[in-house]
């Protein structure tokens, strides 16, 4: 088995590239930032090395030294100032004009710093009463967790100063699917892959370790998932339900979801909010693997039943198509083209009826939101030459 994703791996995909590109964006744009990540995300390094890439980003970038002292002194100190010939510039009301630091970027990683609620009360006030130009202001990057600040407190930071940027939803299909086929060591055919995908989502470790470990059967994918669970050491789940689709899309975690947020239990991954994989019940991953299923084969479905369409269409008589049902735009559905051949009125060969009664089957267990069974699976692939 390959080893566990790097955090410094993170920022080059799709997703965590375009939430750095947002940050940097705010920052030339005049602004100060606010990041907002989980705590699984700081634990794991993941967010230092969001900061790390965004630091590359800018002209002049330093990170805040870490001390006792008051945040202007410790400004001065991390631009390496004389503290004695720069006194007059230590305190709140005067560190803002103090040039050397103008035009530059200042990163602050709340977890190392004590006074970061005061700071971020503070600083917008101090931009305004500066009179600096947008171009020549100095710019804060602030990390934090809920830890260092309330949601509350979030909410109520002047917009106009401080843009908030939450790590929620940053991570979306093209993330997963980008980072299976960089570092996947075992070929997987599109079918393999968006089960993968759908039934990992935004869990880049659990996605790499089903690639290489599950057997690929429908039946195997809970087994492998254990596997997975049992190699992590989790002790425990979400504290809500895994049925998340009630929630609406918002910009940042919901409220009822924050903790299980910040534990790294649930996230916004495309459209919808998802449990962590290794909190499913098989229930809730069958309903994954449905839904791969069905994105990956029903375009196949409708493609098998116009070919068939055609041909029933050129052998059939008046009569053997007589009381066959059609839908309102005359497309017959496959379960009727099946229909005609099963009851003999018209004859479309053995191979041809054997592949045209597995795509039936096939459209049932989608239409009724099953997983398809591995002997159907097999078939199907084996008709569409997938390996």
């Amino acid at each position: 088995m390959r080893g566990r994703v790097r955090p410094t791996d993170y920022p080059r995909l799709p997703g965590p590239a375009r939430f750095i590109a947002d940050m940097v964006s705010d920052l030339d744009a005049g602004r100060s930032v606010l990041a907002v990540f989980p705590d699984a995300a700081i634990e794991s390094g993941i967010a230092d090395a969001v900061l790390d890439d965004a630091a590359r980003e800018g002209v002049t970038v330093e990170y805040c030294v870490e001390s006792d002292e008051h945040f202007p002194a410790r400004v001065l100190n991390t631009f390496g100032s004389d503290s004695v010939l720069n006194r007059g510039y230590d305190e709140w009301d005067s560190i803002i004009n103090w040039e050397p630091w103008h035009r530059s970027w200042v990163i602050l990683q709340g977890w190392q710093h004590r006074d970061i609620g005061e700071i971020v009360e503070r600083w917008p006030a101090q931009l305004k009463a500066c009179g600096l130009s947008i171009e020549d202001r100095p710019k804060l990057l602030i990390a934090v967790s809920l830890n260092e600040l309330s949601r509350k407190t979030i909410s109520h930071i002047d917009r106009d100063c401080v843009a908030v940027h939450w790590w929620w939803g940053v991570f979306d299909r093209l993330d997963t699917e980008t980072r299976l086929v960089a570092t996947t060591q075992r070929r997987l055919n599109p079918l393999d892959t968006a089960v993968v995908v759908e039934v990992a989502g935004w869990d880049l470790e659990c996605a790499e370790f089903l690639a290489e470990n599950w057997d690929r059967s429908t039946g195997g994918l809970p087994h492998a998932l254990m596997q997975y669970r049992e190699s992590r050491s989790w002790t425990s789940g979400p504290d809500s339900p895994n049925n998340t689709d009630s929630y609406r899309v918002s910009a940042a975690p919901p409220a009822e979801l924050e903790n299980d947020w910040r534990a790294g239990l649930v996230d916004r991954w495309g459209l919808g909010i998802r449990s962590a994989p290794h909190t499913l019940g098989d229930k809730e991953v069958a309903q994954r693997i449905w839904m791969a299923h069905n994105r990956t084969l029903i375009p196949y479905v409708d493609e098998e039943r116009a070919y068939f369409e055609r041909v029933i269409l050129r052998k059939a008589s008046l009569r053997a198509l007589d009381g066959m049902r059609r839908r309102d735009d005359d497309i017959i559905e496959i379960g009727s083209l099946a229909w005609l051949v099963s009851s003999r009125r018209v004859d479309i060969g053995k191979e041809a009826r054997l592949r045209l009664q597995a795509f039936r089957d096939l459209r049932n267990d989608l239409a009724h939101r099953r997983p398809v069974g591995d002997k159907l699976l097999s078939k199907i692939l084996g008709y569409l030459g997938i390996q």
